[in-house]
């Protein structure tokens, strides 16, 4: 099956914000985002969104290009995603929460068709 390329860059974003979902329910990488301390609720919620959203990932991968390659696919957008949050969050931590909404829309609505 051919790889697309807005469904690299769908599953790209959907790792993206999964990882910033968890990089987000800690408390040093909350703190400079948004210059105050996380309530419990928000860490917590935060925390069960990004393995939610690892999850989801996962599952389009798989759906996408069959169990063996959208596991090897999968690892890959790991790698990336995780690159990017922590180029984010050390250069640009209050920018983290807008590219995580700019992403959500388009990529989700490209995997849900």
């Amino acid at each position: 099956m051919m790889i697309s390329n807005l469904m690299v860059l769908s599953i790209l974003w959907i790792s993206y914000i999964a990882f910033g979902c968890l990089a987000l329910a800690m408390f040093s990488n909350f703190r400079s985002t948004f210059k105050k301390a996380p309530t419990p609720w928000q860490s917590s919620g935060l925390y069960w969104s990004g393995w939610s959203m690892l999850a989801l990932s996962y599952y389009f991968n798989v759906a996408k290009q069959g169990m063996l390659y959208g596991s090897i696919f999968f690892t890959g957008m790991l790698a990336v995603a995780g690159l990017l949050v922590i180029l984010t969050l050390s250069y640009r931590a209050k920018s983290l929460p807008v590219f995580m909404v700019t992403g959500l829309i388009p990529s989700v609505s490209y995997l849900l068709t």
